[in-house]
């Protein structure tokens, strides 16, 4: 199935997490999911470039990273 959705597992876990609840911090989503920022980091990259997620600067705080899903990453 994640073959089905050019997805690895922990992909996967990140759209997950996401997909219940978003948007999530950088620092919300490597505590959720048990990984550092030089696992996660690179995750979110891919992501980003396949078109399933944003990074965007909160609004109520710009130091704060938030992880969004696109379109494309709810569909």
């Amino acid at each position: 199935m994640l073959d089905e959705l050019g997805l690895t597992y922990p992909q996967y876990l990140v759209m997950l997490v996401l997909w219940e609840n978003e948007p999530r911090s950088v620092r919300e989503l490597g505590t959720e999911l048990g990984l550092d920022s030089g696992t996660l980091s690179p995750l979110l990259k891919r992501l980003e470039a396949m078109g399933l997620v944003e990074r965007r600067r909160s609004v109520e705080d710009e130091r704060r990273v938030e992880i969004h899903l696109s379109d494309a990453g709810r569909a």
